[in-house]
């Protein structure tokens, strides 16, 4: 077993490593055929076109010639059955199969032991790999082995092949194809802008590759990083000597020596003179020394590939430092990224940032809430995007259909470029709405407010007509400090949100780390952080937290009486009851402090945890307000995990289970008179407001950009329409047919392009 593992391992990082696709398929045949001992091996691939084609991209031990000229349709042959069915076929005399189809001239006549198993991605047949012999035949172990393989390997080849779409740097591409990647729609909007690639220097795997003109800098730079990592390793191991024995302080001699020179010194210097910039030339030099090592059968030799790649992560820490940290963002920055997070995204200058694209996240997670806040288009969870390559490159980015287009070609840069036309025009239309009420065509009025948690929405939010603040995010400004904000910096951000919007309301919600939503300086490390300690939990096992952030609440109050405070992942009644004993005694304190009353503000809670929703009278009688957060409560309820890409398409807030919990929500609320909004993603969405004003919702809280969309839509229908679409919406049995249902409604409004935007 440790044997199989052990070759599965090693098959898979090779592949990891190879640099574009064709590398990677004929490594796997080769190292198939030795580790099967088979005598050929063929590998089939799906194409993109309609209706899809198996072709054949590599083979090992048959004739070469046949490669590129051998297509199988699913179902055709041996390879299009195995396709079709997404299942293995294993047989003794494979000419002898009814649908064995012999390719002339490939000398697979001498090999009848056959063995086919697909390659099968997200319920999705990538491919095909056919191992063959000239006799006895494949046990079972030989059978789990290669579909353990096809299965592991469905994510090496992918990226592969999207590592591979783009030549080495300072070449110039001779197809200008765009290449598209497909991820989550996370922020709906179109961009076209230049790719930027953060790189913290946190690790060598992260490093983008750079195009330089000028080698002689880089080289500088390099060489000063190696000569200050040479110094610093001797220093160590003298410091080190009269505590550790001497053959441990003599690693860190070993580390100076391969510093002083050699292939490592030297490789780097020539990819620097190729064009790559120091930081990837390197990377590339440690990954390729390092892969030597692990290849030999030697154990002690091979794990000396973790020493290469530790003495790689200190060069590149001095090496970052060396870099300038200026990053000269272009005026519509496409901030690309493996992981981005918060504070990336508030490193570029809000007037160049006009999109993100990300490896990871969903459309749900907080840097797409952030980019929805901030008006901007969002892509995430795009699996296999090659983000080393694309750093300087030109980007088309659909928040709408979650794809993008890397390096387009005028073509489509042109029909883009209509579209974002066609988008402004839309937006340009809804200005007319800006000042008049949002009222149902049978008279119910609705009101409109504004999610918000940075300091750039308060104009634009004002701008759009906005009632005023339905959700504050106070975390935002903890995310970009390096410590916790005092009450006094606190007290500055809450009143000025809360004199700015004057007499409109203003929710401020207290802090909601934990999940997607770290803090640097107070790291919690979970296995699973969306069930584990965040919000409302964290902030009661630390008062002194609470107690801090409310009182600058409070005091930020004064003269305005605009301030509504909410707690969010409220998971029960007793949870509730211990946070207002904290907000009355912080009241309390102040007017002791003061010598005057101390108006309380209204106190609400946020319904986004499933147990909330069966204790909502017992909730109800505690507060002054509720406020659903669909973003959580459909994760919670859905059992899917809103920031893993691999279950993005199962998640939606328009879920007939999600539809039919956020009706007993309101329910409930009416029974006890207690006034509900809606503060969660779905409000912003078109469909999402189609279902909420079904349900009889009349507090509506989005992203500012959403809003006017919002808008136009409640304006063109009657509470009786929607209520009769809610009872359809909620007969039905998938999220995919409410939200087809929901478009249907829109489209008979001629409302369309609220959700599609021309596209």
């Amino acid at each position: 077993m440790s044997s199989m593992i052990h070759r599965l391992q090693s098959i898979v990082q090779e592949v990891g490593r190879s640099p574009d696709i064709q590398h990677a398929l004929d490594l796997i045949a080769s190292r198939l055929i030795h580790d099967l001992h088979a005598n050929a091996c063929t590998i089939f691939l799906v194409t993109t076109e309609d209706p899809p084609t198996l072709v054949l991209k590599a083979c090992q031990g048959l004739n070469p010639e046949i490669v590129g000229t051998v297509e199988r349709r699913f179902g055709q042959g041996l390879i299009g059955i195995v396709a079709k069915r997404a299942e293995p076929i294993n047989l003794i005399r494979a000419s002898e199969h009814k649908d064995f189809i012999l390719v002339p001239n490939s000398g697979e006549t001498d090999y009848p032991v056959y063995i086919g198993v697909p390659i099968v991605s997200h319920r999705k047949v990538l491919g095909v790999i056919a191992v063959q012999r000239s006799d006895h035949a494949f046990n079972e172990d030989d059978e789990a082995f290669l579909t353990t393989l096809a299965a592991q390997l469905a994510t090496s080849i992918e990226h592969a092949e999207s590592q591979g779409r783009f030549k080495l740097i300072g070449e110039t591409r001779e197809d200008k194809t765009a290449h598209i990647v497909k991820g989550v729609a996370g922020s709906p909007g179109m961009a076209i802008g230049r790719a930027i690639v953060l790189n913290r220097g946190v690790n060598l795997e992260s490093v983008p590759d750079k195009k330089v003109d000028n080698a002689e800098p880089d080289i500088q730079s390099f060489n000063d990083a190696i000569g200050k990592v040479h110094d610093d390793l001797i220093d160590q191991a003298e410091r080190m000597r009269d505590v550790l024995p001497e053959e441990e302080c003599a690693l860190f001699v070993a580390y100076a020596q391969m510093l002083n020179s050699g292939s490592l010194i030297d490789d780097t210097h020539r990819r620097i003179t190729e064009g790559n910039w120091a930081p990837a030339s390197w990377r590339d030099t440690v990954e390729e020394h390092a892969h030597v090592f692990e290849q030999m059968d030697d154990e002690y030799l091979a794990e000396r590939a973790n020493d290469v790649r530790d003495l790689g992560r200190r060069v590149l820490r001095k090496l970052m430092l060396e870099q300038s940290p200026y990053i000269d963002f272009p005026d519509r920055t496409v901030l690309v990224g493996d992981e981005i997070s918060a504070t990336d995204m508030a490193d570029v200058p809000t007037d160049c940032l006009c999109a993100v694209l990300s490896s990871h996240g969903s459309g749900s997670s907080h840097v797409a809430i952030l980019a929805h806040a901030l008006g901007i288009p969002a892509v995430m969870g795009v699996a296999n995007l090659p983000v080393k390559q694309m750093d300087g490159l030109e980007v088309i980015v659909d928040g709408y259909s979650g794809s993008a287009y890397i390096d387009p070609g005028n073509d489509l840069l042109s029909e883009y470029e209509t579209y974002l036309q066609e988008e402004a025009e839309i937006e340009q239309d809804l200005l007319c709405l800006k000042d008049e009420p949002a009222v149902t065509t049978d008279n119910h009025r609705i009101a409109l407010y504004v999610n918000s948690g940075l300091m750039a929405d308060h104009t634009p939010s004002l701008r759009s007509g906005a009632e005023g603040v339905g959700l504050y995010r106070t975390e935002i400004p903890f995310q970009i400090r390096d410590r916790f904000p005092s009450e006094e910096e606190q007290y500055f951000i809450y009143r000025n949100v809360l004199k700015t919007f004057g007499k409109k309301p203003v929710v401020l919600r207290t802090l909601d780390v934990g999940g997607d939503k770290p803090l640097s300086y107070f790291p919690i490390k979970e296995a699973n952080p969306f069930l584990g300690w965040r919000g409302i939990r964290i902030t009661l096992d630390h008062p002194e937290i609470f107690i801090t952030q409310v009182r600058a609440m409070i005091r930020a109050n004064s003269g305005c009486d605009n301030l509504q405070i909410l707690l969010p992942m409220i998971s029960d009644a007793g949870e509730l009851e211990e946070s207002l004993i904290l907000i009355r005694r912080v009241r309390q304190e102040l007017e002791e402090e003061l010598g005057q009353i101390v108006p309380l503000p209204h106190v609400g809670a946020m319904i986004e945890v499933p147990s909330a929703v069966y204790q909502i009278d017992d909730i109800c009688q505690l507060v002054d307000f509720i406020s659903i957060g669909t973003n959580d409560l459909t994760q919670y309820l859905l059992a899917v995990d809103r920031n893993n890409e691999n279950v993005a398409e199962i998640y939606s807030s328009l879920h007939p289970a999600v539809l039919k919990a956020m009706q007993q929500i309101v329910e409930g609320a009416a029974r006890n008179d207690t006034p509900v909004s809606v503060c969660g993603e779905l409000a912003g969405d078109p469909l999402g407001v189609l279902a909420l004003l079904g349900m009889g919702i009349e507090v509506l809280s989005m992203s500012v950009g959403s809003l006017l969309k919002a808008k136009k839509v409640i304006n063109s229908f009657s509470r009786k329409e929607l209520e009769c679409l809610l009872n359809q919406a909620l007969s039905l049995r998938g999220a995919r047919l409410v939200r087809e249902r929901y478009t249907q409604a829109l489209d008979s409004k001629n409302l369309g392009g609220l959700i599609r935007a021309g596209k």
